[in-house]
C-alpha cells in the first residue's frame, strides 16, 4: 500500500499537479494567460438603405482566436475584483439577403474590424484553499471597434465608404476552473459570455446603409495562472 501511495505520487508530481494544495487568500494577486476563441451568439437588424428596411437581409459575424490577460486581486479569502484585458481578435462580418441584381452573394464578406473588450469582473472564489478552485463572476464590458475596413467586395459592388462602428457597453458573466500545480503555478479553463452590440454604418451608390448587429459571444479560454 505504501509503494502504490509512492508511485501515485510520482505520477502526480510527474504530470506538473502539486499534491499540496493551491492556497489562495486575501490580498494575493492573480494572472492568466489564456489561449481564447470569441464565438459570437449574433444577430442583426435587417439593413436600412437610404432610409428604408430590406426585408430578409441581415449580417453575420465569424469567430475569431486571440490571448486573453487578466488580473485578480483578492479583496477577502472568497472575493476579488479581476481586470481582463484580451489582446484584440480579428472578425469578418459578412451579408446576406441583399437583392440578386446588385450581386452580393449571401456570405460575402462586406467589413473586417477588430476588437477590443477589456472587462471588469467581481468574482467569487470557492473552495479558495483547495486543488481545484472553481469560480463565478460578474461584471461590465467595454468593446472598441477599430482598424475597421470594408472589403473590396463591398466596395466594388456597393459603392461602400465612410465606414463607421460605434462602441459598446454592456454586462458580461464568467465561469473558471484552476488546478493546482507546483509553485502557485495553475491550470486554467475559462468560459465568459459577453454582451456587446454594435451599429455599422457607411454609405455607399444606394444610399447611406445601416445595421444593428448583437455580437453577444461566448469567449472560451484555456491557459495558466500564477499567484502572487
Amino acid at each position: 500500500m505504501k509503494l502504490n501511495k509512492t508511485i501515485l505520487a510520482s505520477i502526480v508530481a510527474l504530470m506538473g499537479v502539486s499534491t499540496a494544495p493551491l492556497a489562495v487568500e486575501k490580498g494575493d494577486w492573480i494572472l492568466h494567460v489564456r489561449a481564447i476563441n470569441i464565438n459570437p451568439n449574433d444577430d442583426s437588424s435587417v439593413l436600412n438603405v437610404g432610409g428604408t428596411d430590406l426585408p430578409g437581409t441581415g449580417v453575420s459575424v465569424s469567430s475569431g482566436n486571440s490571448l486573453d490577460l487578466s488580473l485578480a486581486y483578492m479583496l477577502t479569502d472568497n472575493f476579488a475584483i479581476e481586470l481582463l484585458a484580451d489582446l484584440s481578435s480579428k472578425h469578418d462580418v459578412s451579408v446576406f439577403g441583399l437583392p440578386a441584381d446588385l450581386q452580393v452573394a449571401d456570405g460575402t464578406n462586406v467589413v473586417e474590424t477588430n476588437v477590443l473588450p477589456p472587462t471588469l469582473f467581481a468574482q467569487y472564489h470557492f473552495n479558495p484553499k483547495g486543488k481545484v478552485r472553481a469560480y463565478v463572476g460578474a461584471g461590465l464590458n467595454f468593446t472598441l471597434f477599430f482598424n475597421d475596413d470594408l472589403t473590396t467586395a463591398a466596395q466594388t459592388a456597393l459603392g461602400a465608404s465612410n465606414l463607421d462602428m460605434d462602441s459598446s457597453f454592456g454586462l458580461a458573466g464568467q465561469f473558471g476552473i484552476d488546478f493546482a500545480m507546483s509553485n502557485d503555478w495553475s491550470f486554467n479553463i475559462d468560459a465568459k459570455y459577453i454582451q456587446i452590440d454594435t451599429t455599422a454604418t457607411f454609405d455607399s451608390t444606394l444610399g447611406p446603409i445601416s445595421v444593428d448587429v448583437d455580437i453577444n459571444p461566448w469567449v472560451l479560454g484555456i491557459g495558466f495562472g500564477k499567484t502572487f
